[in-house]
């Protein structure tokens, strides 16, 4: 459904697109209704028809993201893929969509699922649930992966930012290399432990992968 307004046409759909795309622009900072019906040329009045506040514009825009990041990847594990799998394919892909778009960490942070988006939420759980783990621990599991994505999201994005704000970090790289004044750091900064988002990623989410497999195994 669609609202005309001074000749102009505004959807529930391209509020929430405008949103997305302000927050991709110039960050979180600039998201508002007003703002919004600035951008889309209408009264701010008129988008009340479709968004009642601000908490409900930033769960729609969370929902959005999470949907993204679900574009063609099933509901449920494919045939034969074991659940664990399947969990990780999940978080690697809310991962890259969060990192994608300026301050999404935010905004899916404590964000709640539309009614529309109920089922999908249930059906995850189901499967959880179908392979031994208790309903209330299923949606604990999804919690905590949750909250991993969008805590390595916000770090990487934090770092990216800093570096485009010019940071001179210069000295205290110099530092953790010194060897003789501290010995652990220079061994750190000389192995393999500065590696690329997505690998890091990968390193924490490998081990709550198997934390999450071997209380599996302790339920069965």
């Amino acid at each position: 459904m669609a609202t005309e307004t001074s000749g102009k046409s505004v959807t529930r759909e391209a509020i929430v697109s405008k949103a997305v795309d302000l927050m991709g622009e110039r960050g979180l900072a600039a998201v508002s209704l007003r703002r919004i019906a600035t951008e889309l040329g209408v009264s701010a009045p008129t988008l009340y028809w479709y968004i009642a506040s601000k908490r409900e514009l930033l769960d729609s825009v969370a929902e959005y993201l999470l949907r993204k990041g679900w574009t063609g990847m099933a509901n449920r594990p494919a045939d034969g893929q074991p659940w664990w799998d399947w969990l990780e394919e999940r978080a690697r892909a809310m991962f890259l969509v969060m990192t994608s778009v300026r301050d999404a960490p935010q905004v899916v942070a404590g964000n709640r699922p539309t009614l529309d988006r109920l089922q999908h939420v249930d059906t995850a759980l189901g499967e959880l649930v179908a392979v031994g783990f208790p309903a209330d621990e299923a949606q604990q599991i999804f919690f905590v992966l949750g909250g991993y994505v969008g805590g390595m999201a916000l770090e990487w994005q934090s770092e990216a930012s800093r570096e485009q704000e010019g940071a001179d970090d210069s000295a205290l790289g110099r530092a953790i290399t010194d060897a003789d004044r501290f010995p652990h750091l220079a061994a750190a900064a000389a192995g393999k432990g500065h590696r690329s988002p997505m690998s890091t990623f990968d390193y924490g989410l490998g081990l709550l992968i198997r934390g999450l497999r071997a209380r599996h195994e302790e339920l069965w």
